[in-house]
């Protein structure tokens, strides 16, 4: 069997139908080489459970700084939908390779190449990170950037063949108020502390006949559910059935319908078919339980071709999976159900030069490389583009921001640098900063439009940040120019627009005096249009203004979208005139505006910790703030870690550094090496939810 999967397949974690019924012998890393990769992996921000044991006696003292998240989650809404056409939530399963890589780590590292993350979060619901381990938590460069674009992070409860002691997930005791279990306890308090937001319960292995008792397992999942809090998700996943036997449904039925209902939430398995979702309907309708609290679960990975003589199924049965994903979701919308799409980093593993490109035709419907090649052979008819069904088509999309705040800087989760930071980047000149990732954009409906000119927009990195490229494009010379009206929208909102809040943005206008052409930030209402000029300038320019005005005689006037609109003559026919450049976008409540925040950095020190192949300086500091009630009154986010600062920069002996989401920051071991015994100054500016610089602290240290 072995001989007949490659490595990708045996890290496919819960799509097969038949792992469970081969629990083959641990042949991997000792007790003892574990316990150091995982004692290497927290230094990274990783956190993870092997075994039952190491759950028992986790505490919230023995967590280090550098696991935790510190962004809280921007609570978005749902865009209301102008026609009739049916949109499914979209859940992602992110299994890539394994996880927890080195670019998914606090620390930005060098990396020849982009690696997965995914840039269409406004299409997201809930993303959910999966790892061959008993218990998984999202590393918290995943949660921080989910978060900040409103997206629920989970991690994952994991029951395999080779898991030893599953009967302890379900001990318990009863005291006067009932059953207790401290397996609740425990995973509860893991994802309040780590900042994360539920979890994917997945049992992949019949219970022992002394421990199981179907009503036991309702009761954990319960308890479990409701020990999560509110604005918390729990998803069962379609694997053990109620007569303790695994047993994939592909459907919501009287096999799992219970443990469903007491998740609040269920994941199919792939191979469903139409008719499974329909007789999935019923069955949902009659216990109540909300059609869009069900995923149907699509693998991505099934368009691949296969050396088993029972290959890969998933919907439509031809073809499915891969450039084809957007077809299930289509029909999933269609049908009133979720989607669960396992595997989306599939076109990064698959095409691994070309991950970008693959992605945005599943995506936005775009065209393949012409010259892409792929391991399965035959790419051109096995792997087609689908220009009708993208993914974004039919999946519901999210407002940006939460109600009263939306902030961007465009940041990617990759970067060029200086080459004088190539030193802290390994020799690379690109480094991973996953968890730096902002709000991006809405993708353009096609290249550059069908109009006379048409436009785009493109994140551009240069001098150490991001910024947004609005460009033109003339495809005729026929109309009369003065006549030309162009609009760009970037964002969905769903905000207040009676005056309350207040709009601030960054840009430089590249189009210069000669053209005749204006372009202006425009904001779309309930009760209409406001325009924000952008006036002539060769430097960068910071704008604002109120959004909406105060009417006592109008009410619920709501603000729906953020772009930009040019009208008059750009460019001879034929070229791309790039028109601005965008470096922020902020809204935030007028009451925030001009506040003095009593912000200071303090205690700025270097620590040494760890021991052996451990052993590393850390850069540490503390701050003092006002207090988060006078936050949560501005309506500014607010964090239980680092109140009211996004982020912290960090430079040192002149050199940029990643950005930190924690009060200490473990210093790249070249550079300590190359600064050994040397007094050298140390920048720290601490950076607000909006990017305002709210406290620095300059101060000189020996290394």
């Amino acid at each position: 069997m072995a001989n007949l999967l490659g490595w990708k397949d045996i890290l496919r974690p819960i799509r097969d139908g038949y792992r469970h019924l081969f629990p083959a012998p641990d042949t991997g890393p000792t007790p003892e080489e574990r316990r150091q990769q995982r004692e290497k992996d927290r230094l990274q921000g990783f956190t993870y459970f092997n075994t039952f044991h190491q759950l028992e006696t986790w505490t919230r003292f023995e967590s280090d700084p550098l696991q935790r998240a510190n962004t809280p989650l921007l609570r978005r809404r749902s865009i209301e939908r102008k026609d009739d056409t049916a949109k499914a939530d979209v859940l992602l399963i992110h299994d890539y390779g394994g996880n927890y890589h080195t670019y998914e780590s606090f620390q930005g590292i060098g990396i020849e190449e982009e690696m997965y993350t995914c840039e269409y979060l406004q299409y997201v619901d809930t993303f959910i990170y999966f790892s061959h381990k008993l218990v998984c938590v999202p590393p918290p460069t995943w949660t921080n950037t989910l978060h900040r674009n409103g997206v629920l992070s989970l991690g994952t409860i994991l029951i395999e063949p080779q898991t030893e002691s599953s009967g302890r997930l379900l001990q318990h005791t009863k005291d006067s108020s009932g059953m207790v279990f401290p397996m609740v306890k425990i995973l509860s308090d893991i994802a309040q502390h780590y900042g994360f937001d539920g979890w994917l319960l997945n049992v992949e292995k019949p219970f022992p006949k002394a421990d199981w008792n179907s009503e036991i397992l309702e009761m954990f999942i319960c308890h479990l559910r409701g020990a999560l809090g509110i604005g918390t998700r729990l998803i069962w996943y379609d694997a053990l059935t109620l007569s303790n036997t695994v047993s994939y449904q592909n459907a919501l039925n009287s096999s799992n319908i219970a443990f469903a209902s007491d998740s609040g939430s269920m994941l199919t398995n792939y191979c469903w078919t139409e008719a499974d979702v329909e007789r999935s309907k019923q069955v949902a309708v009659y216990n109540m339980l909300p059609l869009q609290n069900i995923s149907f679960g699509i693998d991505v990975w099934a368009q691949n071709t296969s050396k088993l003589t029972h290959p890969r199924v998933t919907y439509p049965e031809k073809g499915g999976g891969g450039t084809n994903t957007g077809v299930a979701v289509s029909k999933l919308a269609e049908l009133g159900f979720s989607a669960g799409i396992f595997a989306p980093a599939w076109s990064f593993e698959h095409f691994p030069d070309r991950g970008r490109a693959v992605e945005r035709a599943i995506w936005e419907g775009s065209t393949l490389p012409q010259d892409l090649d792929c391991s399965c052979g035959h790419r051109s008819t096995r792997h087609q583009p689908n220009l009708e069904s993208p993914i974004i088509r039919s999946a519901s999309e999210f407002a940006a921001g939460s109600e009263a705040f939306f902030y961007t800087d465009f940041s990617r989760a990759f970067g060029k640098h200086e080459i004088e930071q190539n030193d802290v980047f390994g020799g690379h000149d690109m480094h991973a900063q996953l968890g730096a990732q902002s709000i991006s954009p809405r993708p353009s409906t096609s290249e550059y439009g069908n109009q006379t000119i048409g436009l785009a927009h493109q994140l551009v990195y240069s001098l150490g940040r991001t910024r947004l490229v609005i460009e033109a494009y003339r495809k005729s010379s026929t109309t009369d120019d003065a006549q030309i009206e162009l609009w760009l929208p970037l964002y969905k909102l769903d905000m207040p627009a009676n005056g309350s809040l207040h709009l601030k943005a960054s840009c430089r206008n590249l189009l210069g005096s000669t053209t005749g052409a204006m372009i202006s930030y425009y904001l779309r209402s309930t009760s209409g249009l406001q325009f924000l000029p952008v006036p002539e300038s060769d430097g960068i320019q910071s704008l604002g203004m109120a959004v909406g005005r105060t009417n006592h005689h109008i009410t619920n006037v709501h603000l729906q979208e953020l772009g930009f609109y040019i009208r008059g003559s750009i460019g001879r026919f034929g070229e791309v005139v790039q028109l601005l450049e965008v470096f922020e976008v902020c809204i935030l409540p007028r009451s925030a505006l001009g506040t003095v925040k009593s912000c200071s950095i303090s205690d700025v020190r270097i620590e040494h910790r760890g021991e052996r192949q451990s052993k590393h300086a850390r850069l540490c500091w503390s701050f003092d703030s006002m207090n988060e009630t006078e936050s949560a009154i501005e309506g500014m986010p607010y964090s239980e870690i680092t109140g009211p600062f996004s982020y912290f920069n960090i430079r040192l002996d002149g050199l940029q550094l990643s950005r930190a989401y924690a009060l200490e920051f473990p210093l790249p071991r070249g550079l300590v090496e190359r600064l050994k015994d040397q007094d050298v100054e140390v920048w720290i500016t601490g950076i607000g939810f909006d990017g305002q610089e709210l406290a620095e602290n300059k101060v000189a240290l020996s290394v």
